[in-house]
């Protein structure tokens, strides 16, 4: 008797562990077909309208998936155009492998802002399952736009500190868009300022309202000149009751960024003394795009250096982009000035049309002491007691007689 309850209890084990073996195997070895949005046209798709979308349709499993089949489904608030295909035959799908569907589709004229799912039948040999993908739909009753771009300054070029751009958001629909918030990507070559430089809340817009919004931010020296296009979103509610409700619209603006004269001191001539005066030459190069006309270069003067100029500006004329030009300063150099390296200020004027560009910059220059102040020094002892000496013989006579 034991040993017939020992055999069973034996096969039921070898039942159960064969059956667990082949759960693990299935559960190893799977397939999973998912399907997602690429993208629509338009973005997002508009209620009562057309909408272009594109698919693509994946094996996310570790198994080959067999004779595939993909059906698009008409639910609310989607239905297929009549002339467009509803059933498509993928065959075999292996891991990893993927496959896009393009099709169009009528959305319902009733159809609620937000996300609403895209049914797809999804068929694999003798079974199959309804998969949803979730689509961006926008009632006509709201449209938001942009309008009236302007920035100052009103000519945007490379190396401008605190620039503002200033653009209106219109609500040209017939309901209110609740908690508008604008969003800008900055492109390369500029730099936000603060938190604010690239986000605005604006709040709700009602129908025929506009809103302003300003952005502030830097544009580097070395941005690109030429057209700049702004990638932008705008994101509302159509409801503020209701999160998902929530729309993005992408969409972008644009405007000219504009060349300018920039300029480089690129050589430094001194030979400055004590006492004397030299010249001082200053080599500069226009390193910027545009040609600078008028260029001029003016000393600052500093009250607090040893220096006098015979002229403090020199006019250099016209520079192309990366031409140099020089401009000679005649430089008198006091007599107790102390022999060093000074910095010394100037200011570079340049204009392109009727737009006067000023850059400030800085060069050193070395004072030496003059050979003639060296030589004069150490003779002015000797002079005197030459004095002394010859005083004494032309008057040698009376101050013998004094003594006597």
């Amino acid at each position: 008797m034991k040993t017939k309850t020992i055999t069973i209890l034996a096969a039921v084990l070898l039942l159960v562990g064969g059956a667990a073996a082949q759960t693990t195997t299935s559960d190893r070895a799977s397939t999973q077909i998912q399907p997602s949005i690429i993208n629509t046209d338009p973005v997002p798709v508009q209620s009562g309208e057309d909408a272009e979308i594109n698919l693509k349709i994946r094996n996310t499993g570790n198994t080959e998936a067999k004779d595939v089949k993909v059906q698009i489904v008409d639910s609310f608030p989607f239905e297929l155009k009549p002339d467009r295909k509803r059933n498509h035959s993928l065959g075999n799908i292996v891991p990893g492998q993927e496959y896009q569907i393009s099709t169009e589709l009528l959305v319902a004229d009733n159809a609620p802002d937000g996300m609403n799912d895209l049914k797809l039948k999804i068929t694999q040999g003798d079974v199959s399952i309804t998969r949803e993908v979730p689509v961006q739909i926008q009632s006509q009753n709201i449209e938001l736009n942009l309008a009236n771009l302007k920035t100052s300054p009103s000519t945007l070029t490379p190396d401008t500190e605190d620039a503002k751009m200033t653009l209106e958001v219109v609500n040209n629909g017939e309901k209110t868009a609740e908690n508008v918030v604008l969003n800008i990507d900055l492109p390369e070559g500029f730099e936000q300022t603060s938190s604010f430089s690239t986000r605005q809340a604006l709040g709700n817009i009602q129908p025929g309202q506009v809103k302003p919004a300003s952005f502030n931010f830097d544009v580097k020296p070395g941005a690109e000149v030429g057209g700049i296009q702004i990638p932008t979103d705008i994101a509302y509610s159509t409801d503020s009751s209701q999160s998902t409700s929530r729309i993005t619209e992408e969409t972008e603006f644009g405007f000219n960024l504009a060349g300018k004269p920039r300029f480089e001191v690129v050589n430094v001539e001194s030979k400055l003394k004590t006492g004397s005066t030299e010249q001082l030459k200053i080599e500069l190069r226009n390193i910027g795009s545009e040609k600078s006309s008028s260029t001029r270069i003016r000393v600052l003067d500093s009250a607090d250096l040893p220096f006098s100029y015979s002229s403090s500006s020199k006019y250099i004329g016209t520079l192309e982009p990366n031409q140099t030009g020089t401009a000679v300063f005649e430089v008198e150099t006091e007599t107790g000035a102390v022999a060093k390296d000074y910095l010394l200020d100037f200011e570079i004027r340049g204009v392109k049309d009727t737009q006067v560009y000023v850059e400030d910059t800085t060069v050193k220059s070395t004072v030496s002491k003059s050979e003639s102040n060296d030589s004069s020094t150490p003779l002015i002892p000797a002079v005197v007691v030459l004095v002394v000496v010859g005083a004494g013989f032309y008057f040698r006579d009376r101050i013998r007689g004094l003594i006597s």
